[in-house]
């Protein structure tokens, strides 16, 4: 079951690129990278493009950390 340690890696990776890629877009659109630095303030206007690659990016994220759960309980704590 090693392959699915690259699956989860994958996926965060793979996640976390998208992330960053729709911030970029973002910062290149806008010039504003203190809005993306403080995300919990409500100063992001995404548009719809840049809103669906975040979340892609962050779902990949959660895969990641459920693949991650899923392998260190049936596969590893066993």
């Amino acid at each position: 079951m090693d392959w699915l340690v690259h699956v989860e890696n994958g996926a965060l990776l793979s996640g976390l690129a998208v992330v960053i890629a729709s911030f970029a877009i973002y910062i290149r659109r806008t010039g504003d990278v203190k809005a993306v630095i403080f995300f919990w303030q409500k100063r992001l206007a995404l548009t719809p493009k840049e809103f669906i690659l975040n979340r892609i990016g962050l779902g990949l994220m959660i895969v990641g950390v459920f693949v991650r759960l899923i392998y260190h309980t049936f596969f590893i704590g066993s």
